[in-house]
């Protein structure tokens, strides 16, 4: 069989890793040699014990160093094409050494992988030439696999962070998507209550500035009527104050800050909003409790703005890796589960937004004129 060609390109091996791998405990004697210089880089206990010297004093030398001047070693560019020289004992006989060299390309750069043969012994030559050169075909074969196999890993490292970073991005864009839709909310709940009754508030009292300077008294009960709406305008400031930063989710456990939640909701809208909770709820980071809140928020204001409903039910269940929230309403149904890029900017996306950050799903049922229900998983970390 004829010698494999090499792989296109340089190895991920280093010299270090291939001399461990290929030389240091084979049975063969062999010599790693520098291509540009000719100097021995390294050598193994079968090359030192062919030479007679040890590895210190053998790594460093020129590889025309070790053999006679008589022999046939040029210098080391011929190296690949005149692989034959001449060895003195230390009983001062001399014999032939065969040199078979393999330029490898390494991590650092060429390497020639040289495999030393004591000519001295005709007999059995051919066999163990033979065997020289299937021990040579088999190192490159491992070469190759190992530098497939480092590469074939590298590249999967590639892609897996290529995968890492387009997620960070899409978690980027999706927290921005979700910041700006909330500001976007913020702005209309104040445009559309508290800006509306104090407009109205501000109409009345030059009404009422009007008829006074026309010399109608100025009676009591309207000003307690217009005191009323500020006090209800008040309220409604604190309630989108408190949605915009519930500080105290920081001390509060999650089923707590829901049952407050629900409780301000019914006192408002005069609906029946209650809560249920199962299981423990300590322990929780802040953000996560934060991003379960605003779920809950936001299906609150829906269910008031957009079901028509009586009433309506947050469950919350913590299990030992998923938290569950159920909200139902005995409203109009005939909500359709949204996706982000068609129903962007309706509620149910922002929550299911804020499921997906989680790491979790949303999922709706709404039968037309059965309420609806709405379902949020999400693994615990």
């Amino acid at each position: 069989m004829g010698e494999k060609k090499q792989t296109a390109g340089r190895s991920s091996c280093s010299v270090g890793d291939f001399f461990r791998l290929a030389c240091e405990e084979h049975g063969a004697a062999m010599l790693l040699v520098d291509p540009a210089n000719g100097a021995i880089v390294r050598a193994n206990q079968q090359a030192c014990v062919l030479l007679g010297e040890t590895g210190s004093e053998l790594e460093g030398k020129g590889i025309t160093d070790i053999f006679l001047p008589n022999g046939d070693i040029s210098p080391p560019r011929d190296l690949e094409t005149n692989r034959t020289g001449l060895r003195r004992d230390t009983n001062g006989e001399e014999r032939p050494i065969e040199i078979l060299p393999r330029r490898l390309p390494l991590r650092e750069g060429d390497i020639l992988f040289c495999v030393l043969r004591d000519m001295t012994e005709p007999t059995g030559f051919r066999h163990e030439r033979a065997e020289q050169d299937n021990v040579r075909r088999q190192l490159e074969i491992v070469v190759e696999e190992r530098t497939g196999q480092l590469n074939e890993t590298m590249e999967a490292l590639r892609q897996e962070t290529a995968r890492r970073q387009q997620i960070e991005t899409n978690v980027t864009t999706m927290r921005e998507n979700l910041e700006n839709q909330e500001r976007a909310r913020v702005a209309r709940d104040i445009h559309d209550g508290i800006g509306q009754t104090l407009q109205a508030i501000k109409l009345q009292l030059k009404i009422r500035q009007a008829r006074c300077r026309e010399g109608e008294p100025c009676g009591g009960q309207a000003l307690n009527e217009i005191i009323g709406e500020l006090t209800s305008a008040a309220t409604e400031l604190r309630e989108i104050i408190l949605a915009l930063r519930p500080l105290f989710l920081e001390d509060t456990d999650l089923d707590l800050a829901v049952r407050s939640l629900c409780e301000r909701s019914a006192k408002r809208t005069g609906l029946d909003v209650r809560a249920e909770c199962q299981g423990t709820f300590r322990g929780l980071g802040s953000s996560f409790k934060l991003s379960i809140f605003r779920i809950c928020q936001e299906a609150l204001t829906n269910i008031v703005k957009h079901s028509g409903c009586r009433s309506a039910l947050i469950r919350l269940e913590r299990e030992p890796h998923t938290m569950r929230i159920t909200i139902r309403d005995d409203g109009r149904g005939g909500v359709s589960c949204p996706t982000i890029i068609s129903q962007e900017g309706s509620g149910l996306a922002i929550m299911r937004e804020r499921a997906e950050l989680l790491g979790g799903a949303l999922s709706v049922i709404s039968p037309p004129g059965m309420g609806t229900a709405i379902t949020v998983e999400v693994p615990l970390q």
